[in-house]
């Protein structure tokens, strides 16, 4: 896989993204394979299949509003020739009640693309909410 390829893919993740990220889920909702497996904080489960993974983001989802986001420590690296995972730390922030910019969530993602007939599709996805364990409340 060429660092262009590469480079395209992330492209491509960025702007599906901030498509969710400005109210519409539809990009990451077709950009899904047909076996995609995924976690996040907000599934009770380990989601298998598009259909599962469609429903979640459906009963989840709100326009939040997101007027930036952030890719911090993105890592592209091949794992075939049409296989990349990105692993990267994601944060959103939108405007206060004051319309101050405040950090609303921020994420560690870890997303695996495989490309199927010229397309990118998110084949699986990891999702964590970062810094949100105390780290004051475990015994040394």
């Amino acid at each position: 896989m060429t660092p262009e390829a590469v480079e395209s893919l992330v492209e491509f993740e960025k702007s599906i993204q901030w498509q969710w990220s400005s109210g519409d889920p539809t990009g990451y909702m077709d950009a899904l394979a047909e076996d995609v497996t995924y976690f996040d904080p907000l599934a009770e489960h380990l989601l298998v299949g598009r259909a599962a993974v469609r429903e979640h983001w459906k009963r989840i989802y709100a326009d939040a509003g997101i007027t930036r986001q952030e890719y911090l420590n993105e890592v592209a690296r091949p794992l075939s020739d049409d296989e990349v995972l990105l692993a990267f730390n994601f944060k959103t922030y939108r405007q206060d009640d004051n319309g101050e910019e405040k950090l609303f969530l921020s994420w560690d993602m870890s997303l695996i693309f495989r490309k199927t007939g010229g397309k990118w599709q998110v084949a699986h996805g990891h999702l964590s909410l970062s810094n949100s364990l105390d780290l004051g409340s475990i015994r040394e």
